[in-house]
């Protein structure tokens, strides 16, 4: 008897013994006898993906356990630079994009498609919302110069505010963070030196040779660099592995989120071609379980990284 080659439509010829029109749905896979046992198929393949990442974040956690037992006050003092406002606020953005999730699984089976639809990119609007906070906070890092490299500075032992940082950045309020970086002053923090000074001869790093605009050296330096060697090597010991720590995590969790998006792209257009149904629903059932192991690893992060020893101040 001849058989069809195609993997993803069911055989009927080579299973007509099954009982039901169960068998004879389009996406039931020839190796599986009935729908039900392809559909527990999946959904174990997708829990043991998911014990996969439970053992690659938990290397992480580990790190942090440790290093934060070795630098507790540095881990404090840096942990009270973020801004616990953006941190609860995409907390609560991304509780909110688990609960529309759990109603796409529950319109998809029900057979719901439109409302399917609706609540797929509803889940993918709260996404973009969260990682735009992102952005917004590790856009203060860099200019704050909290980015672990050789730029690095945070604290300087013996010196005042690190090279580049002004008071009034320091003092910056989120609403008008927000403000300037609508306004197009993103990497013009306020306070920095104007261009009329820097032509002037004022350098925003120490040592640093002053060109003048057309990009030549004036042959004055600025300030020599304070005793102890560079901002980075007198900065709060501790406070590097913190920051590396917050941005390898948090950085993780949102490469974890843009997949997301990609397969959640991938799932609405599958769902206006009508391919879901109260019949087959597996892959939308399968991505709700990534989204909220997603939204969980965020619950535990927000916590560690953000609320840790916030008495102690900066």
């Amino acid at each position: 008897m001849a058989t069809r080659t195609d993997p993803e439509v069911h055989d009927v010829g080579a299973h007509g013994h099954h009982a039901g029109d169960e068998g004879h749905h389009p996406r039931h896979l020839h190796h599986f006898d009935t729908m039900d046992q392809q559909k527990d198929a999946s959904g174990l393949g997708m829990w043991v993906f998911l014990i996969q990442e439970v053992m690659f974040f938990g290397g992480l956690f580990c790190a942090y356990l440790v290093y934060r037992n070795r630098f507790f006050p540095a881990f404090g003092a840096a942990s009270a630079t973020l801004s616990i406002e953006l941190g609860t606020f995409n907390t609560v953005v991304l509780i909110g994009s688990s609960l529309t999730m759990a109603l796409a699984v529950n319109a998809a089976q029900r057979g719901l498609v439109k409302r399917l639809m609706g609540f797929i990119i509803a889940t993918m609007i709260l996404g973009t919302v969260f990682l735009g906070v992102k952005v917004v906070e590790y856009s203060q890092k860099f200019e704050k110069r909290e980015i672990p490299g050789q730029n690095f500075c945070f604290e300087p032992q013996g010196g005042g505010r690190c090279a580049g940082v002004s008071e009034a950045q320091e003092k910056e309020t989120i609403p008008d963070l927000l403000k300037r970086y609508m306004t197009g002053g993103l990497g013009h923090p306020p306070g920095e030196p104007s261009d009329s000074a820097l032509a002037h001869g004022a350098a925003s790093i120490p040592g640093e040779t002053v060109t003048t605009p057309e990009g030549h050296s004036s042959g004055e330096e600025g300030p020599p660099p304070l005793p102890g060697g560079s901002e980075r090597q007198r900065s709060m010991p501790g406070s590097e592995i913190y920051f590396s720590l917050y941005f390898a995590m948090t950085g993780m969790h949102a490469l974890h989120m843009i997949i997301g998006m990609g397969l959640m792209l991938w799932l609405l257009y599958n769902a206006h071609k009508g391919m879901y149904s109260a019949a087959y629903y597996t892959p939308i059932e399968n991505f709700g379980l990534y989204w909220h192991f997603v939204d969980i690893v965020w619950i535990y992060l927000f916590p560690l990284l953000y609320l840790i020893n916030r008495h102690g101040g900066h």
